[in-house]
């Protein structure tokens, strides 16, 4: 009688090779229309994939609970506000607390 094969018999067999990642995009203004004089063109200037509205600005994260988020998104709600405005004024709350000038937004 025959004994059923193993898969650990195909572990010496060739297995194909991971496929790579795909390269990154990039944004790149869009080509200037062709003039009458043929120029050599410049190369495409990348564009920022950031919006406008975050250039110049940092990122401040961090880890709450559930009911906290919960509570901050319902007042940011009832005042017709964003998250972002309510944790700006609670940091300029807690600068002024410590004796510093208040940034702002």
């Amino acid at each position: 009688m025959s004994r059923k094969p193993s898969f650990a018999n195909l572990r010496g067999t060739a297995t194909p090779p991971p496929a790579a990642a795909p390269a990154p995009r990039v944004k790149t203004a869009p080509a200037p229309a062709p003039a009458a004089v043929s120029a050599p063109s410049p190369e495409p200037v990348p564009v920022s994939t950031r919006p406008v509205s975050r250039e110049g600005r940092k990122q401040i994260a961090g880890f709450f609970s559930p009911d906290m988020s919960l509570a901050m998104h319902m007042l940011a709600r009832r005042q017709g506000r964003s998250l972002q405005a309510l944790m700006a004024e609670a940091f300029n709350d807690v600068l002024r607390k410590h004796g510093e000038s208040p940034i702002g937004d």
